[in-house]
């Protein structure tokens, strides 16, 4: 989404549902200094997915404390964030990186760890869940 979107929506959200133009209004005042912090640029769609997960992490924190928070707050940081792999998808990519280093000369082997978490960081940023891809990835090493 964009920050012409966010704000648009954030602005129609003010009648119609107060709690979720708070939670908008709480990524866009966080995205916003994301940028101002990062030499005072505009505000990009990598800032706004940031603010969102900043915005669910703090929700979660509240959450696993007993503090209140807001179960929307889950639901609305979720329209921003990247769809995430399934677990067979996770398992499938695993793999594919797997043979390939394989192909690459390597031998298949639990000391393969890193490398494949290292190629899914960097290829598969904030599209699956680390602790799900460790597992997947010992299961296919072991």
């Amino acid at each position: 989404m964009k920050l012409k979107e966010l704000r648009m929506d954030m602005m129609k959200s003010k009648k119609a549902n107060p709690e979720r133009a708070k939670v908008l209004q709480a990524i866009l005042g966080t995205s916003q200094l994301l940028a101002k912090e990062d030499g005072n640029r505009e505000v990009t769609e990598a800032d706004i997915v940031s603010a969102a997960k900043h915005e669910a992490k703090m929700a979660n924190q509240s959450k696993s404390t007993g503090a209140p928070y807001s179960e929307m707050t889950f639901t609305i940081t979720a329209e921003f964030l990247p769809k995430q792999m399934t677990a067979d998808e996770l398992k499938v990519t695993v793999e594919t990186i797997v043979s390939g280093l394989v192909k690459g000369g390597e031998t298949k082997s639990p000391k393969m760890m890193g490398s494949i978490m290292k190629t899914l960081k960097a290829e598969y940023t904030d599209l699956y869940d680390g602790r799900a891809a460790s597992g997947i990835v010992k299961d296919v090493l072991a």
